[in-house]
């Protein structure tokens, strides 16, 4: 499916995922029945993944406040907003080649580029809470010390690269 067609489908998912109507038009095992329940589930987990991304930004930029400094490390709060932004970018092109490399037909590649983004959204939604959860841990006045090695589970192409 070329670049141009598969955000039409997507919105054509969107649309018919977001209908008041829970009963499908398409047929039960089509892609674009098992397409919607994919949008659904993507678009959920994006839902939740923003929430958690925003506790955890609160939270690291509160742990700061009991830095030597007395707020939050800007270096690293900005770090964290540019790598959420940049997650969000690579999502769509990594499913689409997953989605292509099916070697599928009709509107397939699509539905599984579609299942791709709603895995690794609802697997990052796992790695942020699991990152919220460890900083959670540790003392509020020590966390702007210790809270580093939490986040590093947010950077799994990098952790070999961990000091």
């Amino acid at each position: 499916m070329s670049k141009l067609l598969l955000p039409l489908f997507i919105c054509l998912l969107s649309t018919a995922a977001s209908a008041a109507s829970q009963e499908s038009e398409w047929p039960e095992g089509s892609a674009m029945r098992v397409g919607e329940v994919e949008v659904q589930r993507r678009d959920q987990a994006g839902d939740v993944l923003a929430r958690e991304e925003r506790k955890l930004l609160r939270l690291i930029s509160r742990a700061g406040e009991a830095s030597p400094q007395g707020h939050a490390d800007t270096r690293l709060v900005a770090a964290l907003k540019a790598q959420q932004l940049a997650w969000k970018r690579y999502v769509p092109g990594e499913c689409e080649v997953a989605g292509s490399l099916t070697g599928a037909g009709g509107t397939w590649p699509s539905t599984y580029a579609v299942k791709c983004e709603a895995n690794l959204t609802e697997n990052r939604v796992l790695r942020t809470r699991a990152a919220i959860h460890c900083v959670e841990k540790i003392a509020p006045t020590s966390r702007w010390l210790d809270q580093n090695h939490c986040l590093y589970q947010l950077m799994p192409l990098a952790v070999p690269l961990r000091p």
